[in-house]
């Protein structure tokens, strides 16, 4: 029972935080939409930062579990990377992207967690681009001299695209962009000539 009702409330905030915001989420409507009773909110999480802490933590393991398992699907290296890079766009274009929103007006004593947060992500998902580039270096597709440098390269490029589709209303020139840097990365990797 207290697990069903944990997870009620976690499934309402990730609504309504998609939705509204963190600061704009109301927490008696949020118990509401959660069908429990406030005190109750109050006695599973403590408040409102706290439940936005948890569903933050839960929505990176499984953007985090998204990409590992397509990953793990792809035999390729390139088509490791190419899933790799869909799945990171696909999830930068969802517009309840809890990871991406920004603090309206407070609460900036969240900043830490939330940073620190988004740092766990990024750092895995640099672990996993990582081993893809090793996995190519040894069948002798791409050719690196530094995995790691390389994907943090990839990653901090990646995060640049993430911080466009949040600025921007039409996707669609980031779209193009995507598909564009897939290409370059891609024919700068590869061994030999001729590309993609």
């Amino acid at each position: 029972m207290k697990k069903e009702k944990r997870e009620s409330i976690l499934s309402a905030a990730r609504q309504m935080f998609g939705r509204y915001g963190i600061q704009k989420t109301n927490i008696d409507e949020l118990a509401r939409m959660a069908k429990v009773a406030k005190a109750t909110l109050y006695n599973y999480f403590g408040g409102k930062d706290q439940i936005y802490t948890e569903v933050l933590n839960r929505e990176a393991n499984d953007r985090l579990q998204q990409i590992i398992s397509v990953v793990e699907q792809t035999r390729s290296p390139l088509d490791k990377l190419r899933c790799f890079i869909k799945i990171k766009y696909k999830q930068m274009k969802d517009r309840a992207n809890i990871i991406n929103l920004p603090i309206e007006g407070g609460p900036y004593q969240l900043l830490p967690k939330i940073i620190s947060i988004r740092e766990k992500i990024f750092n895995r998902e640099i672990q996993i681009l990582r081993a893809i580039l090793e996995e190519g270096i040894q069948e002798g597709i791409f050719y690196v001299d530094n995995a790691l440098q390389s994907a943090r390269a990839i990653g901090y490029a990646l995060r640049g695209f993430e911080f466009s589709s949040l600025l921007e209303q039409d996707n669609k020139s980031i779209d193009d962009d995507i598909d564009r840097f897939y290409t370059l990365i891609c024919n700068g990797l590869k061994v030999g000539k001729g590309g993609i």
